[in-house]
């Protein structure tokens, strides 16, 4: 057996058990789905690239002493690598809707139309493009309206297309089910459902366009902005209507799990994801030969991917254990009595939560490593906080963070396709909007917590 055969093979498996364990959980499903993930990560941890080796097997480093400290180090283990294996389903689940999405009729019909937008309506039309459609189908979306930017010659308008597609991506993270944030920080703050913080996530996603506009139009735009691109090409009702019904539908299905059945997210998205993908290639391919141009040839791309998600297991499932580790010895309890003698009220609370995001991130670090460690040691009751309102801080500043890090999956992606180097994207293009996006998200949070939650 072929190396990446075995390797997908595991994490196949891996994600079988956890569904299963889940929806109906049989004798040593736990136990079984551990072993797994264990293998899995033994296989792929020296395939990873070498910066996020070293940063995982130092978060891993620090969980295993914390955790040895507190005197519950095998307890601590376990539990961390059970509720890792959630987040390998996410990963799972969103890799299958990337190909349909890309080769879609309907999604490229609305891409051409984004594309020849005049000046005036393309950068909010490309914002929005960019967030509804990634909030669906994550960096498919970007893989689709990429060109917008990459294609255009005069540096300037380059630069702000760019930013503009980065920032509706990005932000969309504040509400969108299919991004690995709400996953993360629902699974970090428990009580908190989609369902309650979603509208308020979108309306504050609504805000940020506004501060990314204004920025573009005072900052970046010229004086007297020439047209450039191709003609106008009109976004018809007919296919926005096609992407709209599509999307919906998926999203349905994952909320009619999710709220019926009492699935979370992820386990809705891996039930959903792989037959909604099959069906989806199979439309696309010609009659006669859907099953074989389409499901069939889908499901073997997906399965020879699968070793790829190395990099984000080893990453989550490190930043998990460090969180689990430094619990034990910080206990969450003692953590509202520091504050208060420190003087230090929920307010201090959101906007520390919300700099150390954004610290980590613009550092090169990943959110996830600040929010596994806060849902950890920090509990909302404690320090005053209504969960809805934590939540809402971290899913503001999540997409942030990770527009202004050189490593993120989304700048190295644009970086590739621009051929700019990611420091310049994340540091000179983004941080200043990135910043004021931020103030931004803490005076909207502010506001919920002294008049909403």
């Amino acid at each position: 057996m072929r190396y990446d055969t075995l390797s997908g093979s595991i994490y196949l498996a891996t994600v079988g058990v956890a569904i299963a364990d889940r929806l109906i959980p049989f004798p040593a499903s736990r136990e079984i789905g551990v072993a797994l993930t264990v293998a899995f990560l033994a296989l792929e941890f020296h395939r990873t690239p070498p910066l996020q080796r070293w940063v995982g097997l130092a978060l891993a480093a620090l969980g295993v002493g914390t955790a040895w400290a507190g005197g519950n180090l095998w307890a601590s283990l376990f539990d961390c690598l059970y509720r890792s294996q959630i987040f390998l389903v996410m990963f799972f689940a969103v890799s299958w809707l990337r190909d349909p999405a890309v080769t879609s009729p309907s999604l490229r019909d609305l891409r051409d139309a984004v594309v020849r937008q005049p000046p005036g309506r393309r950068y909010p039309i490309l914002w929005l493009s960019a967030h509804f459609l990634g909030a669906v189908l994550n960096l498919a979306a970007m893989s689709l309206l990429v060109s917008m930017a990459s294609d255009q010659r005069e540096p300037r308008l380059r630069r702000r297309l760019s930013i503009a597609l980065m920032h509706g991506f990005t932000v969309a993270s504040a509400w969108g089910p299919f991004y690995v944030s709400v996953a993360v920080i629902l699974t970090a703050v428990p009580g908190v459902k989609w369902s309650e913080i979603a509208p308020w996530g979108i309306l504050m996603s609504m805000g940020l366009l506004a501060v990314g506009w204004s920025y573009d139009r005072l900052v970046l735009r010229e004086p007297t902005p020439k047209r450039v691109g191709p003609p106008e090409h009109p976004l018809r009702a007919a296919v926005l209507g096609r992407v709209a019904l599509l999307l919906v539908q998926l999203i349905s299905l994952v909320a009619l799990l999710h709220e019926a059945a009492g699935l979370s997210i992820p386990i809705s998205l891996g039930i959903v994801a792989p037959p909604f993908a099959l069906a989806w290639a199979a439309v696309q391919a010609a009659p006669g030969r859907r099953v074989r141009d389409g499901a069939q040839a889908l499901a073997g791309r997906i399965f020879r991917a699968l070793p790829q998600l190395r990099n984000e297991a080893v990453a989550f499932v490190a930043a998990s254990l460090c969180g689990v580790g430094v619990a034990q010895v910080v206990p969450p309890e003692r953590i509202g009595a520091w504050l208060d003698a420190a003087g230090l009220g929920p307010e201090a609370v959101i906007l520390g939560l919300i700099a150390a995001m954004i610290g980590f991130g613009i550092a090169g670090l990943h959110p996830v490593i600040v929010v596994f460690m806060v849902g950890e040691v920090v509990r909302p009751d404690t320090v005053g906080l209504a969960p809805q309102t934590m939540a809402l801080a971290m899913l503001g500043v999540w997409g942030l963070s990770t527009m202004g890090s050189p490593f993120s999956a989304t700048t190295l992606f644009m970086s590739r396709v621009l051929a700019v180097p990611s420091h310049i994207l994340g540091w000179r293009w983004n941080l200043p909007l990135l910043l004021l996006s931020a103030v931004a998200v803490a005076v909207y949070v502010l506001v919920l917590h002294r008049q909403v939650f």
